[in-house]
C-alpha cells in the first residue's frame, strides 16, 4: 500500500515504511497513522485500489485496513476488490452512507454488453436470440462468455453450440480443455510447461521450456487472448487468468506427471540467478527439493530479517514441512531468531533447543560460524527480550567465549550483547568499556540496529554517572543515525530516548524529558524490550512530580512495576524502582531490619522534603503539616542527616538525586 501512495508522490509513507519492518501489532499506529498524514497533507485527489483482498487473512492487516477506512482524508477513495465480505466494519460504513457496494448482480453483463462483447469485440456475429442464450447460460459472467467465445469460434453449427452450452464449472473446463486441443502442438507444450509459473517473461520462459522463444510464444499467446494478463506497462511480465492456468496444470499432471518437478527445478535456478530468494525457495519446495530449499533460507535469510520481513521467511521454513526443517540445524536457528523478534519466545526456544539435536551442516554463512556460537547468541538475545538480566550476563560471556576471532564481525557482536548484559546487572564502568571498545569495529551500515542501541546505552550511562559531555556526544550520534536510517519508529531507537530524556532532565528541559521518556517507553513496548521499557517508566515519575503530575507519576511507576514484575531478574532496575515506590508511597516502608532501613526517609519526612524544594519557609512547612514550627525544625534536621546533607539546597539537590522529589 506504502508502495503505491510512493508511485503517485516519492514524498508520501517515507515515515511509514521505515517503520512497517519494527511494527508487528502496532500496525495501525506505527505505520498506518503517519501514512495517513502525509496522504492528507499532500491534499490530491486518490484511488487506492486493494485487488485480492480475499487471500488476506491476517488479523493485523485487516485492523489496519479498518483503521484506514476511520481516517481516510476526505480527498481518497479507497476500492476493494473481494470474492468474499472482508471482516471490515461494513455495518458502521453502510449506516453512514459512506461505502458504495457493487455485488455479483451488478457485475453481471447486460444484453448489450454481452451483445458488444461477443459480436463487436470478438466478431462472432450471433443472432441476438443466441447473444441473450449464452449470456443466460452463463448468468452474465464476463470469463465465462468470453470461454464461450472461444470454443464458439471453432464451431461450424453456432447454433447447435449454444444450444448445448451449459455454463457450469464442468462445461467450463470441457471448453477450456477444447481451447487447448485447438492450439498448435507447439504453442500446447509451452503453455503446459509454463503453467507452473506464478509470473512469466521471455526469459524465465526459456528457462523453463529449454527453449528461445519464450517471448514471442507470450506474444502469440496474447494474440490468441488465451488468457494472458500484463502484469506491467512494458508487457514483459505476465500471468495466465487463475481458471486457465488451473486447468494447464491439471493437464501437465494428467500427460507428463514426472514433468512437473524438473520444470519447477529449472524455474528455481533461473530465480536463483536473478537473486530472487522468495520464488526460487517456493519452486525448490514444489520440485521436492527440500534440502536445496534449506539451503537457500540458510542463505538468503539474514537480508530479510534485517530488513524485518520475519514472516516471509517463517513461511519458508514452514513450506518445507516440519520435518525438513527440523533436519536442518541452520533452518531451526532461523526460525528461533524470527520468532524471538515477532515476540514469540516459547516458539523460539523451542527452536533454539531443537537446533542442538539437528545433524550438523555441512555449509555455514557469513552470520553462524558455527551453530553452537550462534545458540549461544541467541539465547542471550532470548535472555535479553524476556528480562533475564542474569542470564543476558551468563549467555553473553559464553558468547563471546565462543566467537573468539576478534577479526570477525560475531565477536564484535557477541560483545556488543555483553555490554548491554552489563550496563543492566549495573556494572556501568564495565558495561561502558566494553561498548566503547566495541563501537569502532561494527559498521553502522550493515549493523544498524546493533549500533543505534550501543550508543544509546552509553548515553544512559555516561549522563548516569554525570559524564555528561560524553554522554550528549553518545546521544547525538545515536540520534543522527535514528534519523538517517529512518528508525524514528523503530523500537531499538528507544535506548537513545532513554539516553536523551536523561539528559533533558539534567538541563532542567522537564516537558521535554517527559515526552521523551514516554516515547522511549511506547517504542519499547511495540519491540518487547522489557528492561528499556521499564528504565524508561522509572525515570518518569520524578520528572512528572517536578512537574506537579502526581497522578501521572504513579501512574509510571505502577506501569513500571507491572513490566518488571514479568521480569525473571531485571538486574538493578528493581532498586530503582522501589527508590521510587517508596518516593511514592506505593511501597510499604522497610523493615528495620533491612540494610539501610534507619537511614530511609519515612513518609512524613518525606513530604517535609518535597516541601523543602518549595519557596515556603519553616514555619509555613509546619503549616503545610499542621505541626509546629519546633516539630517542622525536628523533621528537617531528621532529612538532612539521612540525607547526609547540612543545608537546604543539598537537601533538594540530593532528593532529586535519589529520585526523591
Amino acid at each position: 500500500m506504502i508502495a503505491a501512495f510512493r508511485n503517485v508522490g516519492p514524498e508520501l509513507g517515507g515515515t511509514a515504511l521505515a517503520a512497517l519492518p519494527c511494527a508487528r501489532s502496532e500496525l495501525a499506529d506505527a505505520v498506518v497513522a503517519p501514512l495517513v498524514n502525509d496522504v492528507a497533507a499532500a491534499e490530491r485527489n486518490l484511488v487506492l485500489v486493494l485487488d485480492d483482498y480475499h487471500v488476506v487473512h491476517a488479523e493485523a492487516i485487516h485492523a489496519s485496513v479498518a483503521f484506514l477506512l476511520r481516517c481516510l482524508p476526505p480527498r481518497v477513495q479507497l476500492a476493494i476488490a473481494t470474492r468474499e465480505d472482508p471482516p471490515l466494519p461494513l455495518a458502521r460504513l453502510r449506516a453512514a452512507g459512506d461505502v458504495t457496494e457493487i455485488r455479483a448482480a451488478d457485475l453481471r453483463f447486460s444484453r448489450r454488453e454481452a451483445a458488444v462483447l461477443l459480436n463487436d469485440s470478438l466478431g462472432l456475429r450471433l443472432e441476438p436470440a443466441a447473444v441473450e442464450r449464452l449470456r443466460d447460460r452463463c448468468e452474465g459472467w464476463a470469463a465465462g462468455l468470453q470461454l464461450a467465445a472461444l470454443s464458439l469460434r471453432n464451431h461450424e453449427d453456432a447454433h447447435a453450440f449454444v444450444e448445448a452450452f451449459a455454463g457450469d464449472d464442468r462445461q467450463i473446463g470441457d471448453y477450456l480443455l477444447e481451447v487447448l486441443a485447438q492450439q498448435p502442438p507447439e504453442l500446447r507444450d509451452f503453455l503446459l510447461q509454463t503453467s507452473i509459473l506464478e509470473r512469466l517473461s521471455g526469459s524465465l520462459c526459456d528457462a523453463v521450456t529449454g527453449r528461445n522463444d519464450g517471448a514471442q510464444q507470450l506474444e502469440a499467446v496474447s494474440r490468441a487472448n488465451l488468457f494472458l494478463v500484463a502484469l506491467d506497462t512494458r508487457r514483459e511480465w505476465y500471468r495466465y487468468h487463475q481458471l486457465f492456468r488451473d486447468l494447464l496444470r491439471r493437464e501437465l499432471a494428467r500427460v507428463a506427471p514426472d514433468l512437473a518437478p524438473k520444470l519447477h527445478r529449472r524455474a528455481s535456478a533461473w530465480h536463483r540467478t536473478q537473486r530472487d530468494a522468495d520464488a526460487a525457495i517456493s519452486h525448490a519446495v514444489a520440485a521436492g527439493d527440500l534440502e536445496d530449499a534449506a539451503e537457500l533460507i540458510a542463505q538468503y535469510w539474514d537480508r530479510l530479517f534485517q530488513l524485518g520481513q520475519m514472516e516471509t521467511i517463517l513461511r519458508w521454513i514452514r513450506a518445507l514441512g516440519d520435518e525438513a526443517a527440523r533436519a536442518d540445524a541452520r533452518v531451526c536457528l532461523v526460525y528461533a531468531w524470527c520468532a524471538l523478534f515477532l515476540g514469540r519466545h516459547d516458539e523460539a526456544e523451542e527452536w533454539r533447543l531443537a537446533a542442538s539435536l539437528a545433524p550438523a551442516p555441512q555449509r555455514l554463512y557469513s552470520t553462524m560460524i558455527s551453530i553452537e556460537a550462534n545458540a549461544t547468541a541467541l539465547e542471550a538475545s532470548q535472555a535479553y527480550m524476556a528480562g533475564n538480566v542474569e542470564r543476558a550476563l551468563d549467555a553473553s560471556r559464553r558468547s563471546v567465549a565462543a566467537h573468539p576471532n576478534d577479526a570477525h564481525f560475531t565477536h564484535w557482536i557477541a560483545k556488543l550483547q555483553l555490554g548491554h548484559a552489563l550496563y543492566y546487572a549495573g556494572a556501568l564502568d564495565d558495561a561502558a568499556d566494553v561498548i566503547e571498545e566495541t563501537l569502532p569495529r561494527l559498521s553502522p551500515e550493515r549493523w544498524s540496529v546493533l549500533v543505534v542501541i550501543a550508543y544509546g546505552c552509553l548515553a544512559v550511562i555516561r549522563a548516569t554517572q554525570g559524564e555528561l559531555e560524553a554522554a550528549g556526544r553518545a546521544a547525538a550520534e545515536a540520534e543522527r543515525l535514528v534519523d538517517e536510517l529512518q528508525f524514528t519508529e523503530a523500537p531499538w531507537a528507544a535506548q537513545a530516548l532513554v539516553g536523551r530524556g536523561k539528559l533533558l532532565d539534567v538541563a532542567g528541559d522537564l516537558a521535554a524529558a517527559d515526552t521523551t521518556l514516554a516515547r522511549a517507553a511506547v517504542l519499547a513496548r511495540r519491540g518487547t524490550r522489557p528492561l528499556v521499557q521499564a528504565h524508561a517508566l522509572i525515570l518518569l515519575p520524578q520528572i512528572k512530580r517536578r512537574r506537579r503530575d502526581h497522578a501521572g507519576a504513579r501512574t509510571a511507576a505502577r506501569e513500571a512495576r507491572k513490566v518488571l514484575d514479568g521480569c525473571p531478574d531485571s538486574g538493578m532496575l528493581a532498586e530503582l524502582l522501589a527508590k521510587v515506590e517508596r518516593s511514592l508511597a506505593l511501597a510499604p516502608e522497610p523493615s528495620a531490619g533491612e540494610a539501610g532501613g534507619e537511614d530511609e526517609l519515612s513518609k512524613r519526612e518525606l513530604a517535609v522534603l518535597r516541601l523543602l524544594a518549595s519557596p515556603l519557609s519553616q514555619r509555613e512547612i509546619g503549616s503545610e503539616l499542621f505541626a509546629s514550627l519546633n516539630t517542622a525544625k525536628g523533621h528537617v534536621r531528621s532529612v538532612f542527616r539521612k540525607l547526609g546533607v547540612s543545608s537546604r539546597r543539598a537537601a533538594v539537590a540530593r532528593g532529586r538525586e535519589l529520585g526523591l522529589i
